[in-house]
C-alpha cells in the first residue's frame, strides 16, 4: 500500500474519533490534561515519543506540497517541533504554555478541526473524493 494512503487512512480516522470524543467529553479531558503538566517524567516521555513519530513521518513521507500529502507531512513536522518543544523549553513555560490551551473553547475548535481534518484525509485514502 502507498504510504500516503495508509498515513491518510490512519490519521483520517484518528482525527475523525479523537476529534469527536475529546469534543464530547471535554470535561473529562480538562483535569487530566492539568495532571500531565504536574509529570515531567511524562512530558519528556511525550516530547521523545512525538520527536520520533514526527522525524520518522517528514524522513518516510518527505513531501512537501501544498496538496493532502503534503497535509501528511506538515502533520509529521508539527509532531517533531511539539516534541523539541517538549524536550528544549523549561518545564515552568511549558506548563504556563499549555495552561493557556486548557480551556473549553480550545477543546471545541480543536475537536472540530480534527473532525475536518480527519474527514478530509479519510476521504482521500479510502478514494472517496
Amino acid at each position: 500500500m502507498d504510504l500516503s494512503i495508509f498515513l491518510a487512512k490512519l490519521f483520517g480516522l484518528y482525527f475523525l474519533i479523537a476529534g469527536g470524543i475529546i469534543m464530547m467529553r471535554q470535561k473529562s479531558f480538562m483535569p487530566i490534561f492539568t495532571e500531565i503538566l504536574g509529570s515531567r517524567p511524562f512530558l519528556l516521555i511525550l516530547g521523545i515519543a512525538e520527536l520520533l513519530a514526527g522525524l520518522a513521518i517528514v524522513i518516510a513521507h518527505p513531501i512537501f506540497t501544498a496538496t493532502w500529502q503534503g497535509l501528511l507531512t506538515l502533520i509529521g513536522a508539527w509532531m517533531a517541533v511539539e516534541g523539541i518543544v517538549y524536550l528544549a523549553m523549561p518545564y515552568t513555560k511549558i506548563g504556563k504554555l499549555m495552561r493557556q490551551f486548557n480551556t473549553p473553547t480550545w477543546y471545541t475548535s480543536g475537536g472540530l478541526v480534527a473532525i475536518v481534518m480527519g474527514a478530509y484525509l479519510a476521504g482521500k485514502g479510502f478514494g472517496m473524493w
